[in-house]
């Protein structure tokens, strides 16, 4: 696992790859924060982009009988940092686990009875809104039960120079490269094709790693016995 590397080092070092600073020289206090709001532009556009992220991770929380909605985020019904999306779901009902599909909003609008209500909970529909993002659930819990979700991650955002970043092999050497070609129009300079080529190069390389496994999908229609649509005369 990488050790990590400091803010302020790797703005230095994204600088010498475009030629802005020479070895050993240091950026100025201006040039350090305009290198860290173009960390945290390019971060935050990195985590809309699904492969960009490594891997999801299963939070855990309840249902409230009678409520449909919910909001989750900092400060939210469900308290944790707002998913850019979730990928997952289960209810746990007796200490069973049964699956629940997350679904578009267009399929939940074609839900005839919204206000169907029993124990367990068999669809999710979520809506990213900002600052909270918004949970819907079908049919409508009757009871307390607990609900994973599995969401993907955001990436951490430094909010100082001292902070220190780390991530999954590949990732700090597509953050250098990236964030170098990121930062050339700051100083009105075009990025060397060399530093372009390994920024692609380096991040297609992380993205391939955070790929998931594809899992296989049919029309269940499909799997329906040929002897059966004989004798319904198909």
């Amino acid at each position: 696992m990488p050790s990590g590397i400091i803010v302020s080092d790797l703005i230095k070092s994204s600088m010498r790859l475009i030629g802005a600073i020479a070895t050993g020289e240091t950026p100025t206090a201006d040039e350090a924060n305009d290198g860290l709001l173009v960390l945290n532009d390019m971060l935050e556009n990195w985590s809309t982009e699904s492969l960009s992220v490594w891997g999801s991770s299963n939070r855990t929380f309840n249902l409230v009988p009678a409520q449909r909605t919910y909001t989750i985020g900092p400060a939210g019904d469900w308290n944790t940092q707002r998913p850019q999306d979730i990928d997952d779901a289960y209810c746990t009902f007796s200490g069973v686990d049964f699956p629940v599909k997350v679904i578009s909003q267009e399929q939940y609008n074609e839900i005839n009875l919204k206000s169907m209500a029993q124990p367990i909970v068999e669809r999710l529909l979520y809506v990213n809104e900002f600052p909270l993002g918004v949970i819907t659930v079908w049919p409508v819990p009757t009871q307390a039960a607990p609900i994973t979700l599995t969401m993907q991650r955001i990436l951490t955002f430094p909010v100082a120079l001292t902070d220190v970043l780390t991530g999954p092999p590949g990732y700090l050497k597509a953050l250098r490269y990236c964030l170098a070609v990121e930062f050339a129009p700051e100083f009105g300079m075009e990025p060397p094709p060399t530093v372009v080529a390994v920024a692609n190069d380096a991040k297609g390389d992380y993205k391939r790693a955070n790929m998931p496994l594809v899992v296989a999908q049919y029309d269940a229609a499909l799997t329906v016995p040929q002897v059966a649509l004989y004798q319904r005369g198909y």
